[in-house]
């Protein structure tokens, strides 16, 4: 697996792009002894393959998961993170009250199932009330949303882990861009909008002077696109702008991503060779050791 994974083969293609989103991943799990909400954990948390440094994280957790480990646990605990990170966690972003306590209702059910079964009518209880309440507090809408998504049993709702990540990472790039040191005015955001459109309109007219609309390809459409933002010093000075702002955030969203691994790593090391010494008192073999990956 991990030799696939370092050469972007079959397997990683299936399960750590956004192929997987729609995908049936099943296969993967099962075949690697990996749990259904941690398969689908992955994917998110390593940008479904946009991210080049997420390939050496996999490696080193699916070394440092022991033979017949079982890591539902590490899910669990790594979501669980979504709320209590220092950092980056949601529980900073709700102020006191019927909504936090809400919240903490769903994550106490949450830390409850990493050791635990939990009952569906405590789960369906959970949520039931969070969502009574939900929009009584909109500054902490998209927290109480990523709550929402934690509020599932992981055995019988795996993909929740990937709600749950898609759901931080989103809510991490918004904190990003609202954060920039050169935020677009509303003005300037539908100036840029609309010149957006434009330039796009303006590409596509200027290749069907020579060709059918259909037989555009994608490189020839971005060369010309940036042509005539270049053409243009004052849009393509908005342009500029806009690019270094995507640059800022998408380093700030990494920064959130490779904090994250960091700590799931560590909760694999800690809780994963913890549990396989306390039953397999020999060294614990990973992974990578016992497939041959």
């Amino acid at each position: 697996m991990i030799a696939d994974i370092r050469n972007k083969g079959p397997i990683y293609t299936a399960w750590l792009t956004r192929a997987s989103i729609e995908g049936d991943i099943s296969a993967i799990s099962a075949e690697h002894g990996l749990h259904p909400a941690l398969a689908r954990l992955l994917p998110a948390l390593g940008a479904f393959g946009e991210a080049e440094d997420a390939r050496s994280f996999y490696e080193a957790l699916l070394n440092a998961i022991p033979v017949g480990a079982e890591t539902g646990e590490l899910a669990g605990q790594t979501l669980l993170l979504a709320w209590t990170d220092p950092v980056y966690g949601r529980a900073r972003m709700v102020a006191p009250g019927p909504v936090r306590d809400a919240c903490e209702g769903v994550v106490a059910l949450v830390k409850q199932s990493v050791e635990q079964a939990v009952d569906k009518k405590a789960w369906r209880s959970a949520r039931a009330t969070l969502a009574a309440v939900r929009h009584d507090d909109p500054a902490a809408e998209k927290a109480t949303d990523l709550v929402m998504s934690l509020g599932w049993d992981l055995d019988q709702a795996p993909g929740a882990a990937h709600d749950v990540i898609s759901a931080w990472s989103a809510a991490v790039n918004l904190e990003a861009d609202a954060s920039d040191e050169d935020c677009f005015t509303a003005e300037e955001s539908a100036t840029f909008e609309t010149e957006m459109n434009k330039v796009n309109e303006e590409a596509m007219d200027a290749l069907a002077q020579g060709q059918s609309v259909e037989s555009i390809g994608v490189e020839d459409f971005m060369a010309e696109v940036e042509k005539l933002w270049r053409a243009d010093p004052v849009r393509h000075a908005l342009k500029q702008r806009s690019v270094a702002r995507r640059q800022r955030s998408n380093a700030k969203v990494a920064a959130w991503r490779q904090s994250i691994q960091r700590r799931m790593l560590d909760l694999a090391h800690a809780t994963l060779a913890a549990a396989t010494m306390a039953i397999h008192p020999a060294e614990p073999v990973g992974l990578h050791d016992w497939q041959q990956l």
